[in-house]
């Protein structure tokens, strides 16, 4: 149990036993006050109060006399029908400090999923295209959940799964045989050729859409595994998994599985087979159904007219693929919110065919430009490449102008540092359920709610213990003198807190905030309380709180899949 929970425990079981006999509070009904000169912790008596049919600020009043100073509380007071308890945060901030020095980098950790298996699916992009800052949202939203679950003590597994046999792949390998099968594509060119021809083909189709049933056709046969179109399939798909894999690494993404569509088609037509068998999947009008009409889902059409497995098909398929590889507890999709009905057709169907699992869908708005939302058939996205090279040349820019002496290849590092902090931080500080106009400017600005200022805030506390002449504070205990200080302290304490709700959440915006509120409430300390003119144990408690910010800005910036630097 963290100090922050250790405090409350405190100081429930104080009002437990001023409070009238058989009363029991809980932990979510404490709550921080609005303003720091109230106190620092606040239980309302409105439910008391309507138990015993009186007026809650009387309650109040009497609960606060009865609560004397103990342990952590140094004081309750009346505020209305709030009492609010001051901590002793002299003891508080000792206990809060020993515990970071105790549990180092595991600070903010719990093994609250101990023993449990979680499945994240992300990262679920197509074959055949780029990557491009629609994506972004997902891989960054995918990883960070990843990262706050496995925090959290779950056993997570993270899975990709890539469309590499739907139709704008199909599109692809017949615009390439069509009219492109004697090109000479060079390796570095592979990516945009493949860009290019699926704009390219959905132009043609559109001027001449009789030429679809070709397409249809292709598509046959890659699902089939026969013709001529298969060789090539291949070989485009290769240059797709091999630019993909590129990317993740560069994105520090961690899958521990790929999954393919063109594995799970075998599987899929298999149990599509059983569940006509079991009455659950039934024909209708020449096309195979799951009727969910009756949970007001509609109907899920799995088959086409025409013979085609769509894709809520080829996702039956895949749950149970993953179910015998892993047997995860619970399986979280993260998907844009524009498919919340689809995933809600395919868990109602799973849940029908007795699957047991828990099954979650963390979604997500998507991103837009100016001009609406992104399109890769038009041709209408910003390429990941390049909002990384102009995020890159705008932070190593900057870096260069700073610090004329160094290196180029130091300056790279930090220019690298800044620009994915710039992009990965203005992707995850938005609500998941808000959308995100990214503004490139904004996001690369060292002031503000930005992933560069948390940077720099980390690389001034670094500074800061260099010009003391220890990396590492020696101090044991922490004495509060000024407000900022205090605010520190109890920010500090609810740190474990915050990572526990982010993750139960699924909202990393909810950790970018609280970061960025640590960073602010940091800068105020800095610039009204002295560090280094002071001396002896003074100067050595301040160098601990100092420090102890330093750290926890670093492992919550982790979280997030943002890699802190010293200088900057």
């Amino acid at each position: 149990m963290y100090t922050i929970q250790k405090a409350k425990t405190e100081v429930l079981q104080a009002i437990k036993q001023a409070a009238p006999p058989g009363f029991v509070p809980s932990m979510e009904d404490l709550e921080t006050p609005p303003d720091q000169n109230m106190g620092d912790l606040a239980f309302p008596c409105f439910d008391l109060a309507k138990s015993l049919k009186r007026n809650p600020a009387e309650i109040a009043t009497e609960l606060a006399v009865k609560i004397g100073p103990k342990g952590f509380i140094a004081e309750a007071k009346a505020v209305g029908p709030y009492v609010n308890i001051v901590l002793n945060l002299k003891e508080f901030g000792a206990a809060m400090y020993a515990e970071m020095k105790e549990l180092g980098d595991e600070y903010g950790t719990s093994d609250v999923g101990a023993d449990k298996r979680l499945m994240v699916e992300f990262a679920n992009l197509n074959s055949h295209k780029d990557i491009h800052i629609g994506h972004l949202r997902n891989l960054f939203v995918g990883q960070a959940a990843v990262n706050l679950l496995k925090a959290t003590g779950y056993d997570v597994v993270p899975v990709a799964y890539i469309n590499d046999l739907g139709l704008h792949v199909a599109k692809s390998v017949w615009c390439i045989k069509t009219y492109h099968e004697d090109e000479q594509v060079t390796s570095s060119n592979r990516i945009a050729f493949l860009r290019d021809v699926y704009v390219e083909a959905n132009r043609i189709l559109e001027e001449q859409p009789a030429l679809s049933a070709q397409v249809t056709e292709v598509f046959r046969h890659l699902e089939d595994g026969r013709g001529d179109e298969v060789a090539l399939w291949k070989e485009t798909r290769g240059w797709s998994i091999e630019y993909l894999k590129e990317v993740y690494g560069e994105l520090d993404l961690t899958i521990d599985h790929w999954y393919f569509e063109s594995e799970v088609i075998g599987k899929t037509k298999k149990i599509i087979e059983q569940l006509i068998k079991k009455g659950i999947v039934k024909e209708s009008e020449g096309a195979w159904i799951v009727d969910l009409k009756d949970q007001d889902l509609g109907v899920n059409l799995l088959i086409k007219t025409d013979g085609t497995l769509l894709y809520n098909a080829k996702d039956l398929g895949l749950a149970m693929k993953k179910e015998e590889d892993y047997h995860p507890t619970r399986s979280i999709y993260v998907v844009d919110e524009r498919q919340s009905h689809a995933l809600k057709q395919l868990f109602a169907t799973l849940i029908r065919m007795g699957f047991e699992r828990e099954l979650e869908h963390l979604s997500y708005e998507f991103v837009t430009l100016e001009g609406g939302a992104m399109a890769a058939r038009t041709g209408n996205v910003i390429r990941y490449e390049d909002l990384r090279d102009e995020l890159l040349e705008e932070a190593r820019g900057g870096t260069q102008r700073r610090h004329e002496a160094w290196t180029k290849k130091k300056i790279e590092k930090v220019a690298r540092a800044v620009a994915f902090a710039a992009m990965r931080f203005g992707m995850l500080k938005q609500d998941t359920g808000k959308k995100i106009v990214f503004n490139l400017k904004d996001a690369s600005s060292f002031e503000g709610f930005t992933g560069p200022y948390l940077l720099y805030t980390y690389a001034r506390i670094q500074s800061l213990l260099k010009k003391a002449g220890r990396k590492k504070p020696k101090g044991t205990a922490i004495t509060l003198t000024h407000p900022t200080e205090h605010q520190l302290v109890l920010r500090l304490a609810k740190y474990p807190e915050i990572v526990f709700d982010t993750a139960q959440a699924l909202e990393p915006a909810m950790l970018c905030q609280y970061l960025f509120d640590l960073a602010k409430t940091f800068a105020e300390f800095y610039a009204n309380v002295p560090v280094l003119t002071k001396e002896g144990v003074q100067l050595s408690e301040r160098l601990a709180l100092v420090g102890a910010v330093g750290d926890v800005l670093a492992h919550g910036l982790g979280l997030l899949g943002i890699e802190t630097v010293d200088e900057m």
